[in-house]
């Protein structure tokens, strides 16, 4: 089994032929407006009835940011070596007064959730979500849709999803761009792997520093700061015994809870997740100190966590294993979580997400769509998508070789492919294409060099590229040591490196291997940049001296 596993996946479709939707007479002559983005995902799915009245369901607005083309062009000059703006990052502060809502749009989103009964009303930090609990029927009266429960035909698990896309009047669309959490089908979970004979050398912190050529690095992480986006907890005492193991003065290690989330007493399923990101950052990293952010699994604890991410401006790196193919995430979702990635990036923070482990046809698993799909946040432009490779050593740990990831349909393979979500950025006008491609990057993955971790109380070994984003969060967090502060989203300085000269000095540039899975045509590797593994694996002294 590989590491992650990736939401049940679905495809929002128009409202449902022949379902009723309930629209109050007292709003019947309101002028409404669709929010189209935040239909719910209903393919493979059937409805099997009406959620009870009085069910608690607990969602979010996104609120819309202002001067968003003013906003993508700081984005484009904070990151261009020859504008005046070039790494002069935003405060929280500084952000909200240029970009963010108003206290007038958060009064206006705030008094239509009171009018509907809503209850347990919490605005962001930064003001870009509000965070709120009403009964399925006072929800289904605010945004004039019916809420239903459905069957899925392929997981076999019951949901409830708003059968339309929801309407709100039009004074409130001016401030409000989505609402997230009217339906439960997406639910961001993972998989375990645990030692398979075919593991031909699992890597250790010896070994990735030695290969990926961090050794040389004075930089250990200290003073530098790490997020980790989590949805299960963790016992620091297994951190403490993999870094006992290795010698690794570890920083502190510290549990941010969002929306009342706290696993670590109790910690589920995930918890081989939590520990293997915390543990991957420590084996090149260990003395940068680690923020935990714990959240509800749902779209409106999704939301919340990065929006807290952002307004809290703790962290300067951000550590991304829990993911959803596109069209499970949904429009809405996507559109909201990236927008407060954007805001995070403005601050200076850069974020690493997996690319996913079901090769090009990320919605596979759940829906046994053989669709070429992607995986966010992976796909977002601010954030740095990690693909994965199979790396092998000499008997030193020198680097010996890579290929791209790809142990079949029972181990799993690198995701990669073209977002059907967001467009391309302008950094990545060079591959041609209209949409954005992923990876644009990657590190190991594999199987056969799964990385060696303690976890619920045991050595194992685990793989996927769960393991491969916590790796390039590490070797960013040794670059903000180095120097000397936060670098943002460094997805432009990786392309233009990639498109340059120097290419070989800073990148291993992985030529061979698919991610050709379940009966699909994927994308090969080549020479340069690939859909596959990106423009490779890191250098770590090369790239460390090309950033900056």
């Amino acid at each position: 089994m590989r590491l992650r596993k990736l939401v049940a996946a679905a495809v929002p479709l128009p409202a449902l032929l022949g379902l009723a939707v309930a629209v109050p007479a007292a709003a019947a002559t309101e002028p409404l407006v669709t929010l189209a983005d935040s239909a719910a995902p209903l393919v493979n799915s059937a409805r099997v009835g009406d959620v009870a009245g009085g069910q608690s369901i607990t969602a979010a607005l996104s609120l819309k940011l202002h001067n968003q083309q003013a906003l993508e062009k700081f984005l484009a000059d904070v990151q261009n070596p020859a504008s005046p703006q070039y790494h002069h990052f935003l405060t929280p502060a500084q952000f909200t007064a240029e970009f963010g809502p108003t206290q007038a749009d958060v009064s206006k989103a705030v008094s239509f959730l009171e009018k509907s009964g809503a209850t347990g009303i919490e605005v962001s930090g930064n003001r870009q979500a509000i965070t709120f609990t009403g009964s399925a029927a006072q929800l289904e009266s605010a945004f004039h849709t019916r809420i239903g429960t459905y069957h899925d035909q392929v997981s076999g698990r019951d949901f409830f999803a708003n059968d339309a896309a929801p309407t709100v009047p039009a004074d409130v669309s001016a401030v409000v761009g989505n609402v997230v959490g009217l339906d439960n089908h997406a639910l961001r979970t993972h998989a375990q792997a645990v030692a398979k004979p075919n593991v031909v050398k699992a890597v250790t912190p010896p070994v990735l520093k030695t290969a990926y050529g961090t050794s040389g690095l004075s930089a250990t992480g200290s003073g530098v700061k790490v997020g980790f986006v989590e949805f299960d907890g963790y016992q620091k005492s297994n951190i403490t015994k993999y870094d006992s193991t290795y010698g690794l003065s570890a920083g502190s290690v510290t549990t941010v809870p969002v929306s009342g989330a706290n696993y670590d007493s109790s910690p589920g399923g995930g918890q081989i997740e939590v520990e293997l990101d915390i543990e991957v950052v420590h084996a090149l990293a260990a003395a940068a100190s680690d923020y935990v952010y714990e959240a509800p699994n749902t779209s409106a604890g999704e939301l919340a966590m990065y929006q807290k991410i952002a307004s809290d401006h703790t962290v300067n790196v951000v550590s991304i294993s829990w993911g959803a193919c596109e069209s499970a995430e949904g429009s809405s979702a996507a559109k909201s979580v990236s927008n407060a990635i954007a805001t995070g990036t403005a601050e200076g923070i850069s974020y690493f997400a997996a690319a996913g482990d079901d090769g090009t046809t990320d919605c596979y698993r759940q829906t046994g769509s053989t669709a070429k799909a992607v995986d966010f946040p992976a796909s977002s432009p601010n954030v740095t998508g990690v693909g994965g490779t199979q790396l092998t050593v000499t008997s030193s740990n020198a680097y010996s070789s890579e290929k791209a990831w790809n142990d079949g349909a029972s181990n799993g393979s690198t995701g990669g492919g073209i977002s059907t979500v967001f467009t391309a950025p302008s950094w990545q006008s060079s591959q041609s294409t209209t949409y954005r491609k992923v990876p644009d990057v990657s590190a190991d993955a594999a199987s056969g060099s799964g990385y060696y971790i303690y976890t619920a109380g045991a050595w194992q070994t685990v793989w996927g590229t769960s393991g491969a984003a916590p790796l390039w969060a590490a070797f960013a967090t040794l670059q903000n040591q180095v120097h000397g502060g936060g670098l943002g989203n460094l997805n432009p300085k990786f392309y233009s490196i990639g498109n340059g000269s120097s290419y070989g000095t800073g990148f291993h540039d992985v030529t061979t291997g698919n991610n050709t899975l379940h009966g699909t045509t994927g994308f090969s590797a080549g020479t340069g940049y690939d859909q596959v593994t990106g423009w490779g694996s890191f250098k770590g002294s090369g790239l460390s001296g090309l950033i900056g």
